[in-house]
């Protein structure tokens, strides 16, 4: 008899029912309104989308079965991605609507219990402060310490304040000020707190804690006073313990508080907001009391942005050139599909026979050695490598133990993933999906122990990134990390000194930009196509496609350019957008061949830059991310009309980091917030597509910290001239700031003078490197050439491009001049007067036809990148120059050879041609060599013998019988193999016309590109 379904499984296949159908009627409105004819046919396709989809969305919210808000939500998703689908299957080019995200405003701590709180916190606080009237400094306690820091210096999170006062009971408080704000840096031991960064090789949590100049004062005041040391019954008590004891204390001396530590400080935020009108926003809050969560940056983060420093490391580094060089052209590997097999294989003797450990170890080695001697994928030779390691210290059965909770999975998951390229949270990543395989908890552990090791082998063999323990019980660890905007400029100055092409720097450059200014993910911009631009390039879209997926449904959003890119930027997304915009369904960014980049290649090369640059090696691609959203919610800080900051001098600091002159920051702030104040944060978590604010502020906003500092340092604390006595104001300066908090805040920092966050000893200066000219010649590529001289000759907007592309009007008309000259001068002419390198029917044109096959266009950009590398070395720049006038001077437009009737010329010519392509490419024809003078064949014979006998042709033989075979002088034709001729004759091997070769014109368009760009340094020669 058949199981009878439970009632809660029955109702749940009804709603999945229900859901379908939903589902299957938003598809068929789209059908019925999205006209994907017209909308082609349409001059306006944009508009066009966006009337009939609102007509859609009418229709949708008015049926009757998506009334409900969750249902109509998730039926217009649905019919987001079928439309999609739809448009992208036609490969229209237009904007697609937005997911409906639900999120909701968080429970708001503003309850009637904790008015009724805050209103006794705020006579116990007045009864306090009062009592400090009549005290010295002599007479400050411990007690006074905790409460100031509360009260004056909005510390709300007890284990915090608990560190704070370790700190100064024991003395080894060290105050410090970054630009005018006192601060204390704290170590948190609180298994609760994750870890931020590393001390000691030891993840730890630290906060910067930004704290008033009155509590620094007090601060201070008491450890200089202190003469006693404190009994040790004193020093381990706890702050829970602590807080009772004063609460003892202070309800001897009339001032009772009757409810705990955690109800204590929140009623603190009462009289904070209310008696101090201390303005926080709301969400800001939560991250004070530990309610939501956000991370300090490490001191050697501080360090650079303060300093303007690059921090100078002990690891030897490897040429930055040749690492990206390594990523960018790795090839694929082989792969053993039977390696879990070959493992399990070893463990596997007769049933009653123990294996033995030598033969085990030997038959171990055999395999690793395998492994290493091949080109097999590092996930095989870790795995193998890890297993041998074992064999030192674990017997053969304990080894199978761990081979058999790990091999598998490792294998499982990690094939076809690229190891080299990861970076820490790839490997975070990954590592949590294998742990999450395990059922239990005890498993998990076992299995996170086991990938510890496996990953440490990794880090010592093969130098991938090291990665903080992992462990189910273990501290989740956030990578926190800031790049300031002379620590960016920085990088794409080095970025400007690579050895690579230009269109490859302007991809690097591209990437970083959209990283830092947009807070976009690797894997975001390298899955971006051209047609996901707006031609206007005021916008783009994140969508799914062929190159990738976004991560959730929030991370489909529309990244204004126009609005979060300098005009700097813009340009040069101008240019790559015009240099690609002839491979619509490609992606924007690509690489030399005009690929799509893997997102872990891009992210490896990208991560090795800003290591190298800044000199912290924790810093990676994703930090541009967190660069970006930090800088918006400081915008978003500095910018509201609500604070006032009287100049002081830390609001200067905190503008220079950002990437945006105050008129232009005002101006994003406008165009994304709302004027309600809960919402703000809500455009953050939009522009990083995050759900919720949470997720934004937790991982990737770093500066609250400093901004509770700024506005502590404008609050007006509210004190009596009787408190002078214990802020040891002399009497002179009494009347002056007895009414004025700024000035009594600024006194007691002038007073205090702590010292600035410490400078590393060994460091360069970024802003030296930033500031200096640049006096190099500015390098353009043919693609700019071609682009504005053909818009010229046909009559369009060179003169746009020439502003896109940052081309003097100087440069241009060289170009120009130099162009003509191809056409017009006698030298590369015929007999007739009419043009060699242009059909004489197009009067106009001033550029070469390109290259039909891409392979052979591929092969032009490579001879650029040979050739600027030989002119730079070449002392005697004449035989280059030649080079390039033979070429144009004795070709044509409609032959693929280049003629040579003079062999000195011949041997001058292979001298360059063979250091640019390949000599295997090099094709070369001769005539008249058996009817040629025994003299002229010995002088031709050394340069043609420059050119293997396979790749030379005589036509002696086939011109037997034609007019000319009585002719004495040699003639060699030059020509270059088309990268496809292999492909070519063998498809022509059936046919009735065969061929033996298939050439191309590479070089003479290569010389004709480089004539237009330097024609005159040519023909001086």
């Amino acid at each position: 008899m058949a199981r009878q379904k439970s009632g809660i499984k029955i109702r749940e296949e009804k709603r999945d029912k229900l859901e379908e159908k939903r589902f299957s009627l938003a598809c068929k409105l789209i059908d019925k309104h999205i006209d994907l004819t017209k909308i082609v046919a349409s001059e306006d396709k944009q508009r066009s989308f966006d009337l009939m989809w609102l007509k859609f969305d009418t229709n949708l919210s008015a049926n009757k079965y998506f009334k409900d808000v969750k249902k109509y939500s998730a039926s217009y998703n649905h019919a987001v991605k079928y439309c999609q689908s739809r448009i992208e299957d036609e490969n229209i080019d237009i904007g697609f609507p937005k997911l409906i995200i639900q999120s909701s405003r968080a429970k708001s701590f503003r309850t009637q219990k904790w008015f009724n709180d805050g209103k006794r916190v705020l006579d116990f606080y007045l009864n306090w402060v009062k009592s400090l009237e009549t005290k010295k400094t002599v007479d400050i306690t411990i007690s006074d310490i905790l409460f100031t820091l509360i009260f004056h210096s909005a510390i709300l999170k007890a284990p915090v304040l608990q560190e704070i006062l370790d700190q100064v009971i024991e003395k080894r408080l060290k105050l410090e000020q970054i630009s005018g704000l006192p601060t204390i840096t704290v170590i948190v031991n609180d298994e609760s707190y994750h870890t931020n960064t590393y001390k000691a090789s030891k993840a730890v949590h630290q906060a910067q804690v930004f704290i008033s100049p009155l509590s620094a004062h007090l601060i201070l005041s008491y450890i200089k006073e202190q003469k006693n040391n404190v009994i040790n019954r004193d020093r381990n008590l706890t702050i829970y313990k602590r807080y009772q004891i004063i609460q003892l204390t202070q309800a001897n001396q009339g001032n009772d508080v009757e409810f705990g530590l955690k109800r204590f400080l929140m009623g603190a935020i009462y009289v904070l907001e209310n008696y101090f009108y201390f303005n926080l926003p709301e969400h800001t809050w939560y991250i004070v009391i530990g309610e939501e969560d956000t991370y300090s940056l490490a001191t050697s983060n501080w360090q650079s942005i303060i300093y303007d420093i690059q921090h100078h490391t002990s690891n030897q580094k490897e040429e930055l050139n040749s690492r990206i060089s390594i990523v960018a052209n790795s090839s694929s590997k082989e792969k053993n599909h039977q390696l879990a097999v070959e493992i399990a294989k070893l463990f596997k003797r007769d049933e009653n026979a123990k294996v033995a450990k030598k033969t085990f170890v030997e038959q171990l080695e055999h395999l690793n050695k395998k492994l290493e001697s091949n080109h097999y994928p590092l996930n095989e030779k870790a795995i193998v490598g890890w297993l041998l390691s074992k064999t030192s210290n674990c017997e053969v059965s304990s080894i199978q133990t761990y081979s058999n909770r790990i091999t598998n999975r490792w294998l499982a998951l990690t094939q076809d993933v690229d190891l080299e390229h990861y970076q820490e949270e790839d490997f975070v990543a990954l590592y949590n999906e294998m742990i999450e395989l395990s059922k239990t908890e005890k498993a998990k552990n076992k299995a996170a122990t086991l990938i510890n090791e496996v990953h440490q082998y990794l880090v010592d063999h093969y130098q991938v990134e090291s990665i903080a323990p992992l462990a189910t019980g273990d501290r989740a660890h956030h990578r926190v990390g800031y790049i300031s905007e002379n620590m960016f400029q920085a990088l794409l100055i080095k970025i400007n000194g690579l050895t690579m092409t230009v269109d490859e720097k302007q991809a690097l450059s591209l990437a970083l930009i959209l990283g830092h200014r947009c807070g976009l993910r690797i894997g975001e911009i390298v899955k971006i196509r051209i047609h996901d631009v707006a031609e206007t390039q005021n916008y783009l879209e994140i969508l799914n496609n062929k190159f990738g997926n976004n991560k959730s449904l929030s991370a489909r959003r529309r990244v204004l350019l126009e609005q979060l890119l300098t005009e700097p930027d813009i340009k040069l997304i101008k240019r790559v957008y015009i240099k690609r915009s002839d491979y619509k369904s490609q992606t924007l960014i690509a690489n030399q061949a005009g690929l799509p980049y893997k997102a872990q290649a891009l992210s490896k090369m990208l991560s090795s830059l800003i290591k190298e640059v800044t000199g912290l090696s924790y810093l990676t691609t994703h930090h541009l991310r967190h660069s970006c959203l930090t800088n918006f919610q400081l915008m978003s800080f500095l910018y509201d009309k609500d604070h006032q900051f009287n100049n002081h001098p830390s609001v200067k600091f905190l503008k220079s980091l950002l990437p945006y002159e105050s008129d232009q920051a005002v101006s994003i702030i406008n165009h994304f917030e709302t004027n309600l104040a809960y919402k703000k944060i809500y455009a953050l978590a939009g522009i990083a597509g995050h759900a919720t604010p949470s997720t934004t502020f937790s991982s990737y906003v770093h500066f609250t910290d400093i901004q509770v500092g700024l506005l502590l340092s404008q609050t007006n604390f509210k004190l009596s001239f009787k408190h002078n006595q214990i802020l040891k104001i002399p009497r002179r300066r009494r009347f002056e700031t007895g009414s004025v908090h700024l000035e009594i805040n600024e006194y007691l920092m002038d007073k205090l003078r702590p010292s600035y966050l410490l400078k590393p000893i060994h460091s360069n200066i970024f802003s030296k490197t930033c500031n200096e000219e640049i006096s190099k010649v500015k390098r353009y590529s043919f693609d700019e050439v071609h682009q504005i001289l053909e818009a010229y000759t046909q009559k369009g907007d060179y003169e746009n491009l020439m502003h896109i592309y940052d081309v003097s009007q100087e440069t241009f008309e060289k170009w120009h001049s130099n162009a003509k000259q191809l056409r017009e001068a006698s030298e590369f002419q015929t007999t007739k007067r009419n043009p060699r390198l242009f059909d004489i029917n197009n009067e106009e044109y001033l550029l070469p036809i390109k290259d039909r096959y891409g392979d052979d266009r591929k092969i032009m950009m490579q001879m650029t990148e040979k050739f600027r590398s030989i002119y730079l070395e070449s002392n005697d720049k004449k035989s280059i120059h030649q080079f390039i006038y033979h070429t144009l001077a004795n070709s044509q437009y409609n032959k693929n050879f280049i003629s040579f009737k003079c062999a000195v010329d011949l041997y001058n010519y292979l001298q360059i041609v063979c250091k640019l392509v390949y000599k295997k490419d090099i094709r070369l024809t001769y005539y008249n060599y058996a009817q040629a003078a025994e003299k002229d064949q010995y002088s031709w014979s050394s340069a043609l013998k420059y050119i293997p006998v396979s790749q030379r042709r005589n036509m002696d033989d086939e011109q037997k019988g034609k007019f000319y075979q009585n002719k004495k002088q040699i003639r060699v034709e030059l020509s270059l193999a088309s990268q496809t001729e292999a492909i070519r004759i063998e498809n022509r091997e059936e046919s009735l016309t065969t061929i033996s070769q298939w050439t191309v014109r590479t070089l003479q368009i290569f010389c004709h590109y480089v004539y237009i760009m330097i024609g005159e340094r040519v023909k001086s020669n």
